[in-house]
């Protein structure tokens, strides 16, 4: 088994790894978008289809971690975003498919967030939660702060293909560091009413 703070700090890394790729390809996305059409409606088309799906479908994947196995989850979001990274590396020269794929990185991307929070607990002793949540959320806010540096240097070195390209690669990383962790990341479920999902949330 894996050591809980040693767990963590992987998850905190892959966090790091991969919402700096990430920032980092949306900030190229945007320059590519912009370069090719000129149009400010596809620009926003594609903050939106990225950034803006992103928050929405944020509550119903974070379902996928409560109903399914929290480490696959986090597994196949990984991987499921690197294969989207890698198609838009692909199709870079044109503008709708470019977009669309864009569309459904941001669809795979969204379990992992909810899913590795919601495993925190299960990580490590009670003690130790908030140290463990602070380290993950420093991983994602590192990412958030440098990403979009890292784009434009790289896109400017090497173009936009690459930087999906390479983010399509982070993902991969972002995935073995998951694969590495042996714990439990997720507690036996009982029969008690008293946690009633994410409608009841809402509500």
């Amino acid at each position: 088994m894996t050591q809980p703070r040693t767990a963590v700090r992987r998850l905190a890394l892959a966090r790091v790894i991969s919402v700096t790729g990430s920032a980092a390809a949306y900030t190229a996305l945007m320059f590519e978008i912009y370069d090719q059409t000129g149009s400010s409606v596809w620009l926003a088309a594609s903050l939106l289809v990225t950034e803006g799906v992103s928050g929405l479908v944020g509550p119903c994947a974070s379902m996928l971690g409560g109903r399914f196995d929290r480490r696959t989850v986090m597994i196949v979001s990984d991987l499921a975003a690197a294969a989207c990274f890698a198609g838009m590396a692909m199709v870079a020269s044109a503008p709708g498919p470019l977009v669309f794929i864009a569309f459904l990185s941001a669809l795979a991307e969204a379990p992992f967030w909810p899913a590795s929070s919601a495993a925190i607990p299960n990580l490590v002793p009670s003690e130790q939660v908030g140290w463990a949540n602070s380290l993950v959320a420093i991983g994602r806010n590192i990412g958030i702060m440098v990403g979009p540096a890292i784009g434009g240097i790289l896109l400017a070195a090497v173009g936009a293909p690459w930087v999906f390209a390479i983010n399509a690669v982070s993902f991969v990383l972002s995935a073995a560091l998951v694969v590495s962790v042996r714990a439990r990341f997720v507690d036996d479920r009982s029969d008690e009413g008293e946690h009633k999902g994410v409608w009841a949330g809402f509500r």
